[in-house]
């Protein structure tokens, strides 16, 4: 699966995800203008996808260290501030050979402030990529939209 791939779907729309974890808003994540900033958002994201692959491995055994983050490719809609609750949505857009996609959104108020598009390469024992195992690819699968 290239690392460029798009998805079709709409990740600013909360419907889309079928996953989901509230997470504070914290005043370190805000810059001098009093919003959010670019890190406090990726750290957001971050948050959102490590809560949503714990959830999905405890479905099936991957050796620690098998999954790398490779690539995030971030779209910041609308300004996020301190003091807030978020709801951060997953889901799995994308599964290749030896990587997958996970899309995820941040809502405020159900409005969509920022989405990702989160890619993980599989690990072979030589720390290289490698194929899905079966069960983790049927994991993933299992989580694409319909």
């Amino acid at each position: 699966m290239p690392a460029n791939d798009t998805t079709d779907h709409d990740l600013t729309d909360p419907s889309f995800y079928d996953w989901f974890t509230t997470e504070r808003v914290r005043f370190s994540d805000t810059d001098m203008v009093g919003h959010v900033n670019n890190v406090g958002h990726t750290a957001l994201i971050e948050t959102g996808r490590i809560a949503y692959a714990m959830e999905l491995s405890g479905r099936v055994e991957v050796p620690f260290g098998r999954i790398m983050f490779v690539r995030l490719e971030v779209d910041f809609r609308e300004d996020l501030y301190w003091p807030s609750h978020v709801d951060i949505g997953a889901r799995i857009v994308g599964v290749g050979t030896s990587s997958f996609r996970i899309a995820t959104g941040v809502f405020h108020e159900g409005a969509c402030k920022t989405t990702a598009i989160n890619v993980m390469v599989h690990l072979g024992d030589d720390r290289r990529a490698a194929p899905i195992p079966d069960d983790m690819r049927t994991v993933l699968e299992g989580e694409l939209p319909g």
